[in-house]
């Protein structure tokens, strides 16, 4: 009576191994790791740019768009070096980027300039941007403190010590997120890219504000201005975005003719 109880107890548990792989398997299938292919850019005359992103497994390889070809390069899961193709003269830019215990420590451009990050204890990041002279003496181009929030970049406080003998400039930029899937967020890698401001963030810009200030120190004057930006979404299914209208172009800068970008996914 014993063994054949036994045995019952190790088939039930057999079948109970066999349920729980069967659904674990499911699991698995349904799982999908989507990447962002490609964004179309539309203009206020309803012309269009369309940029293009491939992949190998869930690395980037390179950033197709209308007027400049990013190529990323890969040390493990780190991307270390990215050159950028600027199709309308041939310049090559190359930049390499350092790491100190998985944290972006160090950017060194073929364009004569260096950008040093350091991590803080409140988790913000100082950084200052350095370009050789003449001499080959250290420039300080500017300097500045990144705040985040939540994986997302909500602050860059910039100081320009490029502007002039007697004037301090100051660019605040603020912005504010939804709670939706950045479109980049699956890239190995991408957020560690400070340089790519806040297209590394987790979650999608709602709104940003440039705050520019420039005191003259001679005369005791200064002068602000203020920026807007507002992003309207459309997502699909999985939180992620489909559609964003706003002037902001989604790889840096903005355009008064740019109406739209659509995105697409594998």
């Amino acid at each position: 009576m014993i063994m054949k109880n036994t045995n019952k107890i190790i088939g039930l548990v057999w079948v109970l191994l066999i349920t729980l792989s069967s659904c674990t398997n499911e699991s698995v299938a349904l799982v999908h790791v989507q990447l962002l292919k490609k964004i179309v850019e539309v203009s206020v005359d309803g012309s269009s740019n369309t940029t293009l992103l491939t992949y190998d497994g869930n690395k980037i390889v390179n950033i197709d768009k209308v007027d400049k070809l990013s190529t990323f390069y890969y040390t493990g899961d780190l991307i270390t070096k990215i050159t950028e193709l600027d199709k309308s003269n041939q310049h090559v830019n190359t930049s390499q980027y350092l790491y100190l215990n998985g944290q972006l420590s160090k950017i060194t451009s073929s364009d004569n300039y260096v950008i040093n990050y350091i991590h803080n204890s409140d988790g913000s990041v100082s950084y200052e941007k350095l370009t050789k002279d003449s001499n080959n003496n250290d420039v300080r181009i500017n300097h500045g403190t990144l705040y985040f929030q939540n994986g997302n970049l909500i602050e860059d406080d910039k100081f320009l010590d490029d502007a002039g003998t007697g004037i301090l400039s100051e660019n605040t930029v603020n912005i504010t997120y939804d709670y939706k899937n950045n479109a980049l967020y699956n890239v190995l890698g991408f957020n560690k890219l400070l340089d790519y401001s806040k297209t590394i963030s987790s979650n999608n810009s709602l709104s940003s504000s440039l705050t520019a200030s420039v005191k003259y120190i001679a005369e005791d004057q200064a002068t602000s201005s203020i920026t807007m930006n507002l992003n309207k979404y459309q997502y699909d299914s999985n939180d992620y975005p489909t559609e964003i209208v706003s002037q902001n172009i989604l790889f840096g800068g903005n355009d008064a003719k740019h109406v739209m970008s659509q995105l697409f996914y594998d």
